[in-house]
């Protein structure tokens, strides 16, 4: 059974449940906190933030040989940061495994294009699918860990940056939130009649002019 796991926060993440299907189950596959995030920027401005949120994961062994194999997707969420006319953008990922003497595979780095329509301002993108030789069941202290390659740049502005993922609230919603309530009330008045407020009273009132106003009224 194929497994789509989501990180919304920089946690580390097991993949594949074996009590859903030992057969295909995975070792644990985390992400990194600092390689989950990277900023591309044009010039002085950063034009895109790219977030490695997620993975799907399918392990299985092959007949050919009788090894366990894992064939991970990595998720991207794509972020347009300034109104520019770039519609692609090129990054690396990897897929590193643990040390073991017999499957340890070491890092492997993949290119990947990240396309995202001119029109749009965030994006899901599901990246390149890999396969990558894995330890036999039961995993032990076997693991996989998947995240963006960076730079040493890239790695010092990604870690300055909040990894909160913020949802800007509607027009609506800022209203709802900031503005007191303000009914509006018409009158029609007379020449002869003016608007009084009351603390006493709900609501303006329209009284006629040159009335004695009792203390409450201004």
């Amino acid at each position: 059974m194929k497994k789509i796991l989501l990180c919304l926060c920089a946690v580390c993440i097991s993949a594949c449940s074996s009590a859903v299907d030992e057969k295909n189950s995975c070792p644990p596959i985390n992400i990194p906190r600092e390689t989950m995030r990277l900023y591309q920027n044009n010039g002085r401005f950063d034009e895109f933030q790219v977030n490695l949120v997620g993975f799907e994961s399918y392990c299985y062994t092959h007949p050919s040989n009788n090894r366990r194999y894992a064939r991970i997707t990595p998720l991207f969420k794509v972020r347009r940061l300034e109104d520019s006319a770039t519609t692609s953008l090129d990054i690396e990922f990897f897929v590193k495994t643990s040390i073991n003497a017999e499957d340890y595979l070491g890092i492997r780095n993949f290119n990947q294009t990240l396309n995202i329509p001119r029109s749009s301002r965030e994006e899901i993108i599901k990246g390149r699918p890999t396969v990558t030789r894995i330890a036999n069941q039961p995993y032990q202290n076997f693991s996989i860990s998947l995240g963006i390659l960076m730079n040493k740049a890239e790695q010092a502005k990604a870690h300055k940056m909040f990894d909160i993922d913020y949802r800007y609230l509607s027009a609506e919603e800022l209203a709802a939130q900031n503005d007191p309530e303000v009914e509006t009330i018409y009158m029609e008045i007379a020449p002869d009649e003016e608007i009084i407020y009351s603390e006493t009273d709900k609501h303006p009132i329209v009284v006629k002019k040159d009335r004695p106003k009792n203390p409450c009224q201004n």
